[in-house]
Order: C-alpha cells, then sequence, then structure tokens
C-alpha cells in the first residue's frame, strides 16, 4: 500500500492545480475597457447561437440621448421610465437589509472589503467587466484572497452602458464577457445581475432569462417621503455635487422609518470613489443595529449565489489584508467609472496572452468537471490515508 506520504503529496498537488489563484495572466483577449463589445467575434456569435432569441419579447432598441435613454413604451415594462418590475428582485423579507456596492472593482475597494472582513459583513458586489480587468488584484479580495469569507460577486455588464439601449447582440456580449472575466478571475458563474441605472425592460429581462441571470433592482419606494432606496452617493465629489448631508439624511430616515417597514429592502450603493466607500463604512453599522443585514441571495434564501464555481482564492484565517498589496494590476490605472460614464474610449486591453482555442463558456463547464473529479479523487485519497 502506498505511503502517507505518497497520498499527502498526491493531495496537494491535486488540490493546486485544481484551485490555482489567477495570478494577473488572462488567458483571453477582452474587449478594450470601458466599451461597447465588438459583436462580430466567433466568440459572441458562439454566445448568440446558444439564446432562443424566440422568447426574447421583440421590443424596438431605446434611443440614449448620451447616457440617458429615451422613454420605452409602457407595455416593455421599463423600470427606469416607469417602475415596472416583473419578475425583477427588489426587496429583501421585513427586517432585512441586501446590502450591495456597485461599479468596483475600484483603487478604492480594498478599504471596503477590509471593513467588511472586520465586520464580519457580507455584501454583494455587482462587478464592472472592464473594472475586474484593470483591478483585478482587487477584484480577488472581494472574491475572499485574504479574508475568511468571500463577498458574493454579481454581474453590471461590460462597459456600464444603459441596457435598452444596447441591441440584443450588444447586451448579450456584455454580460458574457463579464461573466467570462469573472469566472476566470474568481473562478465563479454569477446568477445574478444588477442593471446599469436600473435601465431594464422586457427585452433585457427576456435575454436575461436566457443567459441564466436574475435582475436585482432596488426598492422603488419607501417610507422616506415616498423616496427610491438609492443612496445616490454616485453623485458625490469627485464625480458629482451631492453634499454628504444629503446621503446621511437619506440613511438616517430608512433606519427611522425600519419599525413601520413592511418589507425588507434593497438599497443602492457604490465603492466608486473614497466619499463613497466613506460613506458605506460610517453607515454600516447603524445599519446592522436597525435591520438583519444580509446579501442579496441570502436574503433570497439562496444558499448558492453562483450558477458554478466557488471562488478559486487562497482564503487566510486573518480577517484583513493590506490595502497596499490589493493595488490595481493595470500599468495605467484608470480613473474609477462615473456612475454616469463619459462616451466608452477605446484601448489597449493590457496583459492580456492569447485567444484561447475553445470558448470561454466551455471552458468554464470543462473546468467545472475537471474540479468535480478532483473533488471526488481528493476525498478518495483522504479516506485511504485516514484508513
Amino acid at each position: 500500500m502506498p505511503s502517507k506520504t505518497l497520498y499527502l503529496l498526491t493531495l496537494s498537488t491535486l488540490v493546486a492545480g485544481a484551485f490555482a489563484e489567477f495570478t494577473g495572466t488572462f488567458k483571453y483577449t477582452y474587449p478594450p475597457i470601458q466599451a461597447i463589445p465588438p459583436v462580430d467575434s466567433a466568440q459572441v456569435k458562439q454566445w448568440l447561437s446558444e439564446i432562443d432569441m424566440t422568447k426574447v419579447p421583440k421590443v424596438p432598441v431605446v434611443k440614449c440621448n448620451g447616457q440617458t435613454p429615451d422613454s420605452s413604451s409602457d407595455s416593455a415594462c421599463d423600470w427606469s421610465n416607469t417602475g415596472c418590475t416583473t419578475g425583477d428582485i427588489t426587496v429583501c423579507p421585513k427586517g432585512e437589509w441586501g446590502l450591495t456596492y456597485d461599479d468596483g472593482p475600484t483603487q478604492y475597494s480594498p478599504t471596503l472589503y477590509d471593513f467588511l472582513a472586520k465586520s464580519n459583513q457580507k455584501a454583494t458586489l455587482f462587478y464592472i467587466g472592464s473594472q475586474v480587468h484593470d483591478y483585478w488584484k482587487n477584484a480577488l479580495m472581494g472574491c475572499g484572497a485574504g479574508h475568511q469569507v468571500s463577498l458574493e460577486i454579481g454581474v453590471h455588464t461590460w462597459s456600464h452602458n444603459p441596457s435598452t439601449c444596447l441591441t440584443n447582440e450588444q447586451f448579450v456580449a456584455e454580460i458574457k464577457w463579464t461573466e467570462t472575466i469573472i469566472n476566470e478571475v474568481c473562478g465563479v458563474i454569477p446568477k445574478y445581475f444588477r442593471p446599469p441605472y436600473g435601465d431594464v425592460d422586457d427585452r433585457i429581462r427576456g435575454l436575461l432569462t436566457q443567459m441564466g441571470y436574475k435582475n436585482v433592482i432596488w426598492d422603488l419606494v419607501s417610507h422616506v417621503s415616498g423616496c427610491i432606496l438609492d443612496t445616490n452617493d454616485w453623485d458625490l465629489p469627485p464625480g458629482g455635487k451631492l453634499t454628504v448631508d444629503k446621503v446621511d439624511a437619506s440613511f438616517a430616515g430608512w433606519i427611522a422609518n425600519a419599525p413601520k417597514d413592511t418589507t425588507g429592502h434593497i438599497c443602492l450603493e457604490h465603492e466608486l470613489y473614497n466619499s463613497t466607500v466613506s460613506e458605506a463604512i460610517k453607515w454600516l453599522p447603524k445599519l446592522q443595529s436597525a435591520f438583519t443585514v444580509k446579501t442579496v441571495a441570502d436574503c433570497l434564501g439562496d444558499a448558492n449565489p453562483y450558477r458554478s464555481g466557488s471562488p478559486n482564492v487562497t482564503v487566510s484565517a486573518s480577517a484583513s489584508i493590506s490595502s497596499a498589496s490589493a493595488s490595481a494590476s493595470a500599468s495605467t490605472t484608470p480613473s474609477a467609472p462615473s456612475s454616469i460614464p463619459a462616451a466608452a474610449a477605446s484601448g489597449s486591453t493590457g496583459n492580456t496572452t492569447s485567444t484561447p482555442t475553445s470558448t470561454p463558456a466551455s471552458l468554464a463547464s470543462k473546468s467545472g468537471v475537471a474540479s468535480g473529479v478532483v473533488v471526488a479523487v481528493v476525498a478518495v485519497l483522504v479516506a485511504a490515508l485516514v484508513l
């Protein structure tokens, strides 16, 4: 019978190979940063071939005035226009607060993630694909590197353009490229999506359903003067002119009115600037005193926020990680995207290395199967070692 030493060596080799942490070399040639991805590539065509367009409502693409979509027809159930929802996730159960942060990862994310870890608080992070590319080390932090618990990662498109202004092909490319880079960096395929600006209609919902996503918005109305549960923190300096006092007043009002709530809440916050992160840190303890603060998946009773995979990062026993060690990986660090980004820019994708010989989707599937095989082998080895 092989020695215990041989079993341990085999076990460690398998585990290391199956759950290797991303180190910064991308397998795929990703689209230009902060730009709507091209739709004429073989990869996008493959993704489109997997979608049954007969099940996607034939709603016209909305015209955009800059970054502001014109109104869709009421029949399209356009949330940003009429507040209409069809199967959207907008609230948590009574007494619960769905903690979400959009537009990450950014250069300010490590401060937020460290605080969440020290507070033993999980949150849902809706990641922009372009930001994952440029801040992959910070994305690893969000997935759990150096922390006891990984945060919950969702999709927030590749370029943060209004969804209803994109063609079917463009929207699919936005989602699938973001999904691919999250999977490559973190080892997971999310199931939750948040539309930039809350911009979604029945056409976009149909595409999301075909791709396996659930749409998450935020409370439309609270007890505070009929206010949307949006902190509007994205409008704080340096990106806007909103005062901290106004953001504070929103939080204070929601907390004061908690006893009157008939439902729980999902609130919109951002990890966009130092100012937004500071507000998040200031108010989280007070939210925890008034609500049971959870991720979106947790408040829905969903035990797994991912369609496949689990975070492939090294989880430390320590509850914090140095912010300096998680600085942006790009040689030229872009500024964090505004909540209403400027016209999409083109440019180099940085440290990409090669075009895949098979599609990201198929590779993700193979990776999941391989991990399952490894887990089974590891279990056999552990059993043999014990016996």
